[in-house]
């Protein structure tokens, strides 16, 4: 989990312990808190799926309109 997903669930917890936030809320945040972390390690994943891409060799600009003709 990254900072502000730590800091948000720091926050969370913490109204909750006070009684400030209903169980449903408290379930809803833990569920959206959850789906941050699934998007993250997406994120991840796609940024060095990119990154591995734009590391494989490209045709040159002139082979590219060579082919086009």
């Amino acid at each position: 989990m990254n900072d502000t997903a730590a800091e948000l669930a720091a926050q969370a917890k913490n109204l909750e312990e006070r009684g400030l936030l209903s169980g449903e809320a408290a379930e809803l945040v833990a569920g959206l808190l959850a789906e941050v972390e699934t998007l993250r390690r997406q994120n991840g994943n796609l940024r060095r799926a990119a990154l591995k891409s734009s590391k494989h060799d490209r045709m040159s600009t002139k082979l590219k309109e060579a082919l086009y003709e």
